[in-house]
């Protein structure tokens, strides 16, 4: 089987800027601009800034017309966090999620950002402006977060309010990652970063939980005005945890016969338990680079960024499961007994071993420019991004073996089954007899029954060309300005996890040509606790090298057929084009402060092709199809800004804009679900070329007031009226059965809506302190309340109305801070309130139990140079996920829902240099 090499560029680019910094750092040339622009000064983003990046941030949130809120990263003296994800959940109204499919909750880190509870593809990711290609796979357009560094990146900013100007398939908002450049500092300088990390969790547990990062960066203005500025950074992570979760094995029965647990959630019975241990490995690493050109004139300027993530993720489960093999009858036919109530029947003790690694890698190059003139101006610039998604090593391997049913040799009329205790919400308990504890406590059973790969990449590259002409007035008509773009996507993929790559062993239970070993016979430790308690069966840690082995063996992963490697192939290409129009009217008095109002437009064309497998009901009607679709949208919008005297600012805008289906939701390989014993086929997930884009009508409105010492606060308003809805979270959004087949559909054509409120503020104590030492305290927090409402449709006949997938109630920060001399300190509370996770049929749906996190971070000024911090992550040590059936804690979730699942507390030590 072949697939596309892994691209070379990523360490040479990597070692060749980083070298580059050094000889220009040291090249020994003053620098012109130095003695007048230096300016050293402690802040909330380095120990030395020289210049103030931070407070540029700062004032664009000041000058927008819209509302724009912006965080520093970089900060590692205070900061645990190395994933952009984490931080910038520090922000109003953002809250953060993962990957469950890739067992993204286990590493302990956030990946895509979530602005008012959105569901992730309602955002447009950038970089430094440039649109990001796809780094992630599903059924969204979220770009993956984990791949940027806090050594890379110098602020995110979240518009939520984007004008005309900026694209308008952005109904949540933009995220803009922004790299630093030689013109955010004061003066030259280099630095250096370090810090090692330790992950408590793993450590307990005797695993690797150790880590580190480097990151060295400079910045150099230089020509006789100063008017070049080179930038560049380069850095390196590895560190290592583990995580725990525990979980149902299947679904809910309900307890009485007739009922579904849906129509009766109080009264259902616990099928299967399971017991999850996950060792990670995570590899990051990356160099960006800017030369810029600034005169009164022209500006020009050219971008390289390279980001590297490499996931290394190995999961070990041990279960019990509800379950009868051949040669064992149940009495209770369908599982209920005489008088209607479910009582299951045997017990199987079970191993489940999985890697599932995950690569990804972003290049992206910008050139441009802008000329100015006295009244006029224009911008051109050209990007190329090139994104990847890659599993190359995704294996499985399956222990199943003869159920524990209480009768002489294990066959004939079962007499026990598993019960299970529900009474600790967090720590669902078998009921065994002793002899069922004895039978299933022994790792001499179950036998390994197959063992698997599967294979899958993804990748997008983008093409994108923006230009823009404006012009500048003294009276009311400021600004008019006109622009366009053209961007072009061209994506490659491949799936296979089908079985096709299963190789199946000689059992008891399976026919084969090996025998497969029992459980206690692989190399591998076991553990002796387990979140804090004991398990009826040891959890054996099993080699990943010992399962590596075998695929190596007994899978023929070059002997799979034309036929096979056509149903999981994809490709297509994508057009957007867009033209805009914006004006500002200014409007000023000596009482009433200014008034700055922009009217815009923006129209959209979109164009999709694509080539993939699909069949319908009968394989013989497998085949290649090609399919595509074009679509186009208009969406004027109203921005206002009244800058009211003593400090007061009062925001608004109307907007429309749009969400565009995942390409995946679109076009894509059709995908099968079959039963793991008698692969029978369950149900057949296809994609749908004709869905419409999401709409929605945005109304903001706030107040903000801000004095010169650091304090302020802001309050807001906001109402999103949605249309065309499709829920991606959901297990269907339309379905039909065809001979007991399930088939999944995506459908638009129904709508929703979200609307809440925004407080944050920030308080310095500094002149207000009875003592000198004590005005570095200071306080700060935000807190959004919302209420979210969507109606969708879940099969051809039933339509149901609940709330927004993935949007929190309450979103919640609070900080307290302290900075005088030679001493940092931060304390900081995020609180994310219960969200809807998925929607069922049969069953209540999921939902993500509220999560808290605390942080403290504390660093010392050694010299002007050098500063040393030491920082902790989640030092309560509360859950990373908690997921249950139904909204409240009762019922824990099953399986790849993620019940609850904790990662431990994260303590960092960190240096920071600069020269």
């Amino acid at each position: 089987m072949t697939k596309p090499s892994l691209r070379p560029l990523g360490r040479p680019l990597l070692l060749a800027l980083m070298l580059s910094a050094s000889s220009i750092a040291y090249a020994g040339a003053p620098d012109p601009a130095s003695d007048a622009d230096a300016e050293v000064q402690r802040t909330d983003n380095d120990i030395v800034v020289l210049g103030a990046a931070d407070r540029r941030l700062v004032q664009e949130e000041e000058d927008a017309v819209g509302t724009i809120d912006v965080v520093q990263t970089g900060d590692i003296s205070l900061r645990s966090q190395t994933n952009i994800a984490d931080l910038a959940k520090q922000l109003p109204g953002v809250s953060v999620s993962v990957d469950q499919a890739r067992n993204g909750s286990a590493t302990g880190e956030a990946q895509f950002v979530s602005i008012r509870g959105f569901e992730t593809g309602f955002n447009a990711y950038t970089l430094d402006g440039l649109r990001l290609p796809q780094t992630s796979g599903g059924n969204t357009r979220a770009i993956s977060l984990n791949l940027f560094s806090p050594f890379a990146i110098g602020g995110i900013v979240v518009d939520k309010t984007p004008g005309a100007d900026k694209d308008a398939d952005s109904i949540a908002g933009n995220i803009d990652l922004r790299t630093p450049t030689a013109f955010d500092f004061g003066s030259s300088f280099v630095r250096a970063r370090v810090l090692a990390q330790a992950a408590d969790l793993a450590l307990d547990q005797g695993q690797a939980g150790m880590g580190g990062a480097i990151g060295l960066d400079m910045a150099k203005r230089f020509g006789s005005a100063g008017q070049f500025g080179v930038y560049i950074a380069g850095y390196y992570e590895r560190r290592a945890s583990a995580a725990e979760s525990v979980a149902l094995q299947n679904p809910y029965k309900a307890t009485v016969k007739g009922e579904t647990p849906r129509e009766n959630p109080d009264s259902v019975t616990a099928d299967g338990i399971q017991w999850n241990f996950f060792n990670n490995e995570i590899e990051r690493y990356g160099a960006s680079g800017s030369l810029d050109y600034r005169t009164d004139a022209l500006d020009l300027f050219a971008r390289v960024n390279y980001a590297r993530y490499n996931n290394t993720n190995t999961q070990n489960q041990t279960g019990l499961r509800n379950e009868l093999v051949s040669g064992q009858t149940n009495p209770n036919p369908g599982g209920y007994d005489d008088t209607g109530i479910y009582r299951p029947m045997g017990i199987n003790p079970a191993h489940y071993f999985r890697v599932e690694d995950v690569e990804q890698e972003l290049v992206s190059t910008q050139l441009g420019g802008r000329w100015k003139g006295e009244r006029v101006s224009i911008g051109l610039s050209g990007s190329y991004a090139d994104g990847r998604l890659d599993q190359p090593r995704s294996h499985t391997a399956a222990f199943r073996g003869i159920s524990y049913i209480g009768t002489p040799g294990q066959t004939g009329v079962a007499r026990e089954g598993l019960l299970i205790d529900l009474s600790d919400r967090n720590w669902p308990r078998a009921i065994l007899s002793p002899e069922a504890a004895a039978y299933v406590g022994s790792l001499e059973r179950p036998q390994q029954y197959y063992v698997q790969t599967n294979r899958s990449f993804l990748s997008e590259e983008k093409l994108t060309f923006k230009g823009d002409i404006d012009w500048r007035g003294d009276g009311v008509l400021a600004l008019v300005k006109a622009g366009g773009l053209w961007e072009r996507a061209d994506r490659k993929g491949l799936t296979i996890d089908d079985g096709s790559l299963r190789y199946r062993f000689q059992t008891d239970l399976y026919s084969g040509t090996v025998p497969g070993l029992p459980l206690a016979q692989f190399p591998g430790e076991t553990l002796d606790s387990f979140m804090g308690h004991q398990t009826p069966r040891p959890i054996k840690l099993i080699s990943r090298e010992a399962i590596e082995e075998q695929v190596s063996r007994y899978v023929d992963i070059d002997g799979l057929s034309e036929d096979i490697l056509n149903r999981g192939r994809l490709s297509g290409e994508e057009t957007r084009k867009a033209v805009f129009a914006t004006a500002m009217l200014r409007f000023e008095t000596e009482d009433a402060g200014t008034i700055e109002v922009m009217p815009g437009i923006r129209w959209e064309d979109n164009r999709y092709t694509a080539s993939f497998w699909s069949n319908t009901e009968a394989d013989s009607d497998a085949r290649f199809i090609e399919a595509g679709r074009k679509y186009d949208h208009l969406d004027p919008s109203l921005l206002a800004v009244w800058r009211a005297p003593g400090g007061w600012t009062v925001r608004g805008s109307a907007r429309s804009s749009y969400s565009r289906p995942a390409f995946n939701q679109l076009a894509g390989p059709t995908t099968e679900e079959r039963d793991a014993i008698t692969d029978e086929l369950i149900s057949v997930t296809r994609p749908n070329p004709d869905l419409k884009p999401v709409s929605a009508w945005n109304f903001d409105l706030g107040v903000e007031y801000r004095t010169e010492r650091n304090r302020w606060f802001q309050i807001a308003a906001y109402y999103k009226d949605l249309k065309n809805v499709i829920v991606p979270t959901a297990t269907r959004t339309g379905s039909g059965a065809v001979d007991g087949v399930i088939y999944y559909q995506p459908y638009n054509g129904l709508g929703g809506s979200a609307k809440g409120i925004e407080a944050s503020f920030r308080f310095a104590l500094n002149d207000w302190a009875p003592a000198d030492w004590m005005g570095g305290f200071g306080i700060g927090g935000n807190v959004t309340v919302q209420d979210t409402e969507v109606t969708y449709q879940l099969g051809e006949d039933e339509i149901r109305t609940s709330r927004l997938p993935e949007a929190p109630h309450l979103i919640a920060n609070a900080e307290l801070f302290y900075e005088q001399g030679p001493v940092r300190a931060n304390l900081w509370y995020n609180h994310t309130g219960k969200r809807l996770y998925n929607v069922e049929d049969t069953q209540p749906d999921t939902y993500t139990q509220g999560l808290d996190e605390l942080n403290l971070g504390v660093a010392f000024a050694m010299t002007s140079k050098i500063e040393l911090g030491l920082a902790a992550r989640n030092i309560t040590n509360e859950p990373t996920y908690y997921n249950t059936v139904a909204a409240s804690t009762r019922y824990i979730s099953a399986d790849r829902a993620g019940g609850y699942l904790k990662t431990g507390r994260i303590f960092q030590a960190s240096l920071t240099m600069t020269m």
